[in-house]
């Protein structure tokens, strides 16, 4: 079992996104989870409309999309959500949309426009592991790489670091940085321009 996109064989399912039911005969996502519940760990699905997993999970739906060759009703609409909503790879730098997160470093706020690298972490949730960004302030990230590994979690050197930020803040169809503001990392991260 994977992701899939399937028509909905019921009207029973409710959206993980918008929470209203999946009208029976319309095609559906289906994220595959590892049941919690499960002794054996085996895996389930959550349900979701097309339009609400493409705004949502829009990087789990792009390559079920492309595959799926049966007939799709809007299928343009979907698509051109789903390119809106690609999140850049992780790791990658930005600059902070608002002051709400906290320095996985320092636990400090990250404040609004500053340079900060996102991380993929994975963290258990009520419906098991579930996989989510934390961020770090660009100058504490050094400091962030010698705790992960005090805590005996696997992190790279900081120089591989440096080269995987720059490499998926510039790619995609929207970048997180300008070529610009890479040099502004550099100097912050201490690696040179």
């Amino acid at each position: 079992m994977s992701h899939k996109i399937e028509i909905a064989p019921t009207g029973r399912a409710s959206c993980r996104g918008c929470k209203k039911n999946i009208t029976k005969g319309i095609p559906r996502f289906c994220e595959e989870f590892a049941n919690p519940y499960s002794d054996e760990g085996a895996m389930s699905f959550r349900y979701w409309h097309l339009e609400c997993a493409a705004t949502k999970l829009a990087n789990e739906l792009a390559p079920v999309l492309a595959a799926y060759d049966g007939p799709l009703e809007g299928r343009a609409s979907v698509e051109a959500l789903v390119a809106e909503h690609l999140r850049p790879p992780m790791p990658h730098a930005e600059h902070a949309p608002n002051g709400r997160a906290r320095c996985r470093a320092c636990d400090e706020s990250i404040a609004k426009g500053e340079l900060r690298v996102a991380f993929e972490r994975t963290f258990d949730g009520p419906m098991g592991p579930q996989k989510g960004a934390s961020y770090v302030h660009a100058r504490c990230l050094t400091r962030y790489l010698e705790r992960e590994k005090e805590q005996g979690r696997e992190a790279p050197e900081l120089g591989e670091l440096v080269r995987q930020v720059e490499a998926n803040s510039l790619a995609g169809p929207h970048p997180t940085l300008e070529a610009n503001e890479l040099a502004e990392l550099r100097t912050t991260l201490g690696a040179g321009a």
